[in-house]
């Protein structure tokens, strides 16, 4: 076999995972092959190849607006929004089956650095007090925002200054000598043979119509980092070939899948001066920030919540009846027929014209009747959106009244029927295409309204404000369901545990049975958390990394 095929390590995959797994591990000084599917633009047949079968279209996105195949990966789509689990999500909780992670919150806390240098955003600061260049940093969210014990106003994402992530780094790897690039190169299997622990090869079709370019990549280690339903989907095709994986956790695998219920069921009014309510972006620096409601982990185990996140946002922008001549302009540019792409990602542009009926009319209306505040907006937000460097990641609008709508992001817990499993129906490359079911929990609903009953007493006790709900307690179950879509988090499938009998990898992304043969991607998460998991598993991918390299070196 030619020697060019052969490598320390292979990484599928080119997302922001496959991307700094591959970098990190060539300037360690080992051998890298880093496969993607697409290319450096748009490939209709790459993309085609992700569809999949989805059994629950009310809670999981398209496959389409929610995996991009090409170099950068689903980074194309990225909003770039950037933050850490919390303690809480690694520890064994009463009211979460399967909780508990195999590492610690302080085991992964120290690639942090790393990650937000990787992910343009610069520092591992998200408390409002520990950034050291955030004018802002001493003004509470609103004037009445304090003395609240049980709610924090402090925490804070950070946004990427660059979230097409190959833009970054794409340089990098294509300059490092020790990174072979293959591009438009699908990999539809692996070969582990019969009784051992070793895989030997990954099977790579080339990306086109008639599947020809076979060819075997051979490396001493193997990492997987497609995303959550790609990978799960190759692992799976892989254990049902007779050559494939022999994974001793197969039962786990392609279960407990989560994402993020989310959306928006209260607005929240606060007190006091509404001039002095930090409802926007802030910056640290040259880093957008933003300020988030969350609870502290004692009053999660109290009240036994799942964990959640709060921030001030727009009203709903489909609605006329909001009479802001800015929510107008946002709205017809996000429904604008030949140009919307041009403003936000297709899943976005969908959520919003979804939330009503498409009234142009009476949206222009707002905006000719608002001309000086709409024209001002709509130059001001241009700018800042596309021609200044970092761009501005979106827009929120001030409030006369202090009343903002409150959007929250919340915890799915890990559920069996939850799962990615494989159709009889194939891809053009000859691969089984994915069955995705995405189930919410009644905890994951019943959590979320209590989160909100538990946060407006604590607003009201301290005088800081009060929830005002959209809706009646009768509809809030079925208002948080139509509300909660996701497919984009990917998280749970391959799930890390202490042993096999728990879960598909060790606590180094390893799949059990095997002894090189890694997964970087969200779907090792045994729970989900709060947050976005981008930030995370970049943390993860270099901790991974680090311990691969170590081992490949002392094995000489």
């Amino acid at each position: 076999m030619d020697n060019i095929n052969r490598f320390d390590v292979c990484v599928i995959g080119s997302g922001p995972a496959g991307m700094v797994s591959a970098i990190e591990l060539a300037e360690s000084g080992l051998s890298v092959a880093l496969v993607e599917s697409g290319g450096e633009q748009s490939h209709s047949f790459a993309q085609e190849l992700s569809k999949g079968e989805i059994l629950s279209p009310e809670s999981h996105s398209d496959m389409a607006d929610a995996v991009w195949r090409g170099l950068g990966g689903t980074s194309e789509f990225w909003g770039g929004r950037c933050v850490p689990l919390d303690n809480v999500d690694f520890i064994t909780r009463t009211n979460v089956d399967l909780s508990g992670w195999p590492i610690s919150h302080a085991e992964l806390d120290p690639y942090y650095q790393s990650a937000c240098s990787y992910l343009g955003v610069k520092s591992p600061e998200f408390t409002v007090d520990s950034c050291k260049n955030m004018v802002t940093s001493k003004l509470p969210l609103s004037s009445k925002f304090s003395g609240a014990s049980r709610v924090l106003a402090s925490q804070i994402e950070r946004w990427s200054m660059e979230p097409k992530i190959w833009r970054v780094l794409g340089d990098k790897i294509k300059k490092n000598k020790n990174i072979t690039l293959f591009k438009n190169k699908t990999c539809v299997g692996f070969v582990q043979s019969q009784g051992l622990f070793k895989v030997t090869s990954a099977t790579l079709r080339a990306t086109h119509k008639d599947g020809s370019g076979i060819e075997q990549v051979f490396a001493n280690v193997f990492i997987l980092a497609c995303g959550g339903v790609e990978s799960t989907r190759l692992v799976l095709s892989s254990i049902e070939d007779l050559n494939g994986l022999k994974v001793l956790g197969s039962r786990h695998v392609g279960h407990f899948y989560m994402g993020h219920p989310s959306g928006k069921i209260a607005d929240i009014q606060l007190f006091g001066n509404s001039h002095e309510t930090i409802y926007g972006f802030e910056k640290d620096g040259d880093v957008y920030v933003r300020r988030r409601i969350t609870f502290t982990e004692e009053t999660l185990k109290k009240e036994q919540l799942l964990n959640i996140a709060f921030w001030l946002d727009n009203p709903n922008i489909s609605d006329w009846r909001h009479g802001s001549g800015i929510l107008s302009a946002a709205y017809l540019a996000l429904t604008a027929p030949f140009f919307s792409h041009i403003f936000a990602p297709a899943a976005i542009r969908k959520r919003v014209a979804g939330l009503g009926q498409l009234n142009r009319f009476e949206h222009l209306k707002n905006c000719v009747f608002n001309p000086l505040e709409t024209f001002s907006f709509v130059i001001k937000f241009l700018f800042r959106r596309y021609f200044s460097k970092p761009r501005l990641p979106g827009f929120f609008t001030y409030s006369k009244s202090n009343k903002y709508a409150l959007h929250y992001h919340a915890e799915q817990v890990p559920r069996y029927d939850s799962c990615i499993s494989l159709s009889e129906k194939r891809d053009a490359l000859g691969l089984k295409r994915a069955v995705i079911s995405l189930v919410w929990s009644q905890k994951d609903i019943d959590s979320i309204i209590k989160a909100h009953r538990v946060l407006d007493d604590e607003l009201k006790k301290h005088g800081i404000g009060q929830l005002v709900y959209k809706y009646s307690d009768v509809e809030l179950d079925s208002a948080i369901r139509a509300q909660a879509l996701d497919g984009f988090h990917q998280i749970g499938t391959l799930r890390m545990a202490n042993s096999h009998e728990q879960g598909v990898t060790d606590k180094n992304g390893l799949v059990f049975g095997t002894d090189n043969f890694y997964i970087a991607s969200s779907a090792i998460f045994p729970t989900s958390g709060q947050a976005n998991p981008t930030l995370a598993l970049v943390a993860l991918v270099i901790r991974q990394a680090k311990h691969i390299s170590n081992s490949l070196k002392s094995k000489g």
